[in-house]
């Protein structure tokens, strides 16, 4: 089995040196040119690609469109919601993702429901050790204080920009979103999703892919005009 994996710190290298034993095709995408020598050095195997693999071109370098498995394993969120985001356009490969804040973990839960990606949130594992071995009374207030922490209304929404759009022909930086939502892909008709900056400009066809919280999805359709 061919197993790309995204991010080759602690994690990424101990995760690459047991497959590899276990006989699969590794290779990892990491852009710190001296974790990438590191981690080479450390299972002795040249399996590394240095670049950022929210990069279409460096996942299509690595070998994206034949994997098996695709793991986001960065140490940021919306890095690894990127490259979930993109290995699915790219590949039939299922897709697993590190999630470092568990309120993360419904936003890549919504991407997908046919073929949904294997979130990994060490957050949850901690607090379900707890939870199971910890009873004392005390220390129950605390635990669900702990789940409730970062949870809130998010969710992943995915917004075509209409013919006649007012913002269409209009720099990203140009347009005022509501604070309580992030831009994380534009999707252009036949091209690579594209990880937007404020000077993206915007065209009728485009969809935006954006991480809105509490109602700001119908905000930002308006906004769109769609």
């Amino acid at each position: 089995m061919f197993i790309l994996i995204v991010g080759g710190g602690k994690v990424g290298t101990y995760l690459t040196r047991a497959l590899l034993n276990q006989g699969h095709e590794i290779v990892v995408i990491e852009k710190d040119d001296r974790k990438a020598k590191m981690l080479e050095r450390l299972i002795d195997r040249q399996v590394a690609v240095v670049g950022d693999g929210c990069d279409p071109l460096v996942l299509d370098a690595a070998g994206v469109n034949r994997a098996d498995v695709v793991v986001a394993d960065t140490g940021d969120d919306e890095d690894n919601l990127v490259v979930v985001l993109l290995a699915k356009r790219k590949s039939k490969a299922r897709c697993i993702a590190r999630v470092n804040n568990p309120a993360n973990k419904l936003i890549f839960n919504s991407l997908d429901t046919e073929d949904p990606v294997i979130v990994i949130s060490s957050t949850e594992l901690i607090l379900d050790v707890l939870n199971e071995h910890v009873n004392a009374s005390k220390y129950r207030s605390m635990l669900e204080t702990m789940h409730l922490f970062g949870k809130g209304e998010m969710q992943l929404v995915k917004v075509a920009i209409p013919e006649r759009s007012p913002v269409d022909g209009k720099r990203l930086a140009e347009i005022d979103l509501p604070h309580n939502s992030v831009v994380v892909a534009v999707d252009r008709p036949d091209r690579d999703l594209e990880i937007p900056t404020g000077d993206t400009t915007l065209r009728a066809g485009d969809a935006m892919i954006v991480i809105v919280k509490n109602g700001a999805a119908e905000r930002i359709r308006a906004i769109l005009g769609a």
